[in-house]
């Protein structure tokens, strides 16, 4: 069926390879914003919606994905899924408006997602149960996380060449790269995992709608002030009804997307909230990537490059947190290990929050970061399949990706970005407040930028005007450090909150139980 021989190296290989430009579809304008908002010249909101619609149709295609995955022929639907995705992503370079520009970039989404799981079924064929679930698990995380800080990096750096279209050339390369493995590789075309088709298309509507509310919530509540507008509070009261007719359905329902059944396992329940808990520690990188940006002045591929990082945390902790999981140490080491790579994370870039520091001040910590990104993804992933039936496998998953990429990720963002903007202003107030003539420090300032500008040439009162617009601007930035500096101080905390949790009541001391689903593509 699949070329080589099994578990052969040069097939792990080659198989792995063809996830990877699926898995990155989106990644590769990731530092390219700023260009392709000034080529539509769209408003931040409008932008602010292109960018999370495609990521909301990847994630609400998913159960439909994995469904079809299993019922097409695997070489019609990978080399299909390559074709469409050189389409799609080479039309996205020809919208006129950024309405045409999200719908083409929606249907990459969808098509990646139908990637995704035709380079996946040959792996699962080959590869298990002859390897171990952690390892399979592992792989797919080290290829994925790795790959994602890669093409980001790309991205960037083809997009300095000459402009944003750059990255999008560069990708459909990889999808070339795609049909040629492909054929290769995929010798006759069957569809080894089909079973009868049925599927809970009324569930699926009521989850659009749900995400669609969420999507509402995510791009416009930090610009609506969240509960201060009528209409935010009347999305949140639509989510809890939405809830409450999808509960319903699945109660007469034989096989809902999410059957509630699942909640049963008490692994899945725990690992939901630890995925949650992972999501909104790992979300705090919109912070570094701000300041790197707002405050420090980098540019596209100098944060790109400073994320790189990363990579080595990844390089280290997945391997080595694949191992101990096929060594069947126990659970609670490597949560304790994670966890506190990701507060040393924290802690450290709470001391570096200061003006005009350089890109390898962020060595360390991002190195952390990735050592924590690694020991706590696999292992969470894992921990919420233990025991449950295959048949619960679509409910496992979204449950996953909801409390981590929905719930945590994008709308964790704007409220993070909420708490931000908030100690900003209140910092930026108490500090513009101490601007008086008591303040000796600050009249000093005042008469030195003063007498600065009188220099040049300029008149008494446009130099006064200009010297008090530089302390302001001294005062701003001072405002953002401060905010920054609160955030990162109260998350160093909530990362080694659950090591003291585990230790103190002595939690998972236990090896990893088994696992008999797929891993979660997130």
């Amino acid at each position: 069926m699949f070329a080589g021989k099994k578990g052969s190296v040069f097939t792990l290989i080659g198989l792995y390879i063809l996830t990877i430009p699926f898995f990155n579809g989106l990644n590769v304008t990731a530092y390219d914003n700023s260009q392709i908002l000034g080529h539509f010249g769209e408003s931040t909101t409008v932008f602010t919606y292109s960018i999370y619609i495609p990521i909301f149709v990847m994630l609400a295609f998913m159960p439909l994905g994995l469904k079809l995955g299993k019922q097409i022929k695997v070489r019609t639907m990978i080399l299909s899924a390559s074709f469409l995705s050189i389409i799609f992503n080479t039309a996205s370079l020809y919208a006129g408006t950024i309405e045409w520009f999200t719908f083409w970039r929606s249907l990459l989404a969808i098509v990646s997602v139908i990637g995704i799981f035709a380079s996946m079924v040959p792996i699962l064929l080959k590869y298990n149960p002859a390897f171990n679930m952690a390892l399979l698990y592992g792989i797919l995380q080290f290829i994925q996380k790795g790959s994602q800080h890669l093409y980001q990096y790309f991205g960037a750096h083809f997009t300095s060449f000459y402009n944003w279209t750059f990255g999008i050339y560069f990708l459909n390369i990889n999808f070339l790269v795609c049909i040629i493995l492909a054929w290769y590789f995929y010798k006759a075309d069957v569809a080894p995992m089909k079973t009868n088709f049925q599927f809970d298309w009324r569930g699926w509507i009521i989850m659009i709608l749900f995400f669609t509310v969420i999507l509402f919530l995510s791009a416009e509540g930090q610009s609506r002030n969240w509960f201060n507008d009528p209409k935010i509070t009347l999305a949140v009261a639509l989510l809890l009804i939405i809830l409450g007719i999808y509960l319903i359905h699945a109660r007469f329902t034989r096989d809902p997307i999410i059957d509630p059944h699942v909640y049963a396992y008490k692994n899945v329940v725990i690992g939901a909230f630890l995925m949650f808990y992972i999501g909104v520690m790992n979300g705090t990188g919109s912070v570094v990537t701000g300041y790197m940006t707002n405050v420090l002045g980098f540019d596209s591929v100098s944060g790109a490059r400073a994320h790189l990082a990363l990579l080595i945390g990844l390089c280290i902790s997945i391997p080595l947190s694949t191992w101990l999981l096929y060594k069947r140490t126990y659970l609670a080491t490597i949560w304790i290990i994670g966890f506190s790579c990701y507060g040393l994370y924290h802690i450290i870039l709470f001391f570096r929050f200061y003006p005009g520091i350089d890109s390898s001040d962020f060595f360390l910590p991002l190195i952390f970061k990735g050592l924590g990104m690694g020991f706590l993804f696999p292992i969470s992933l894992l921990y919420i399949s233990e025991g449950v039936p295959p048949k619960l496998s679509a409910s496992r998953m979204m449950s996953g990706i909801i409390a981590q990429a929905i719930f945590a990720g994008l709308l964790g963002s704007a409220i993070l970005g909420t708490f931000v903007s908030n100690l900003n202003l209140q910092h930026k107030t108490g500090l513009s407040q101490q601007l008086t003539q008591v303040n000796v420090l600050a009249q000093k300032q005042l008469a030195s930028a003063k007498r600065n500008f009188l220099f040049i040439g300029l008149s008494e009162a446009e130099a006064q005007k200009k010297a008090e617009k530089s302390l302001s601007n001294k005062t701003a930035q001072a405002s953002i450090l401060l905010a920054y500096k609160d955030i990162y101080l109260v998350m160093s905390a909530v990362c080694f909150l659950p090591v003291f949790i585990i230790l103190l009541f002595k939690l998972w001391r236990r090896p990893l139980r088994r696992v008999e689903l797929e891993p979660i593509p997130i």
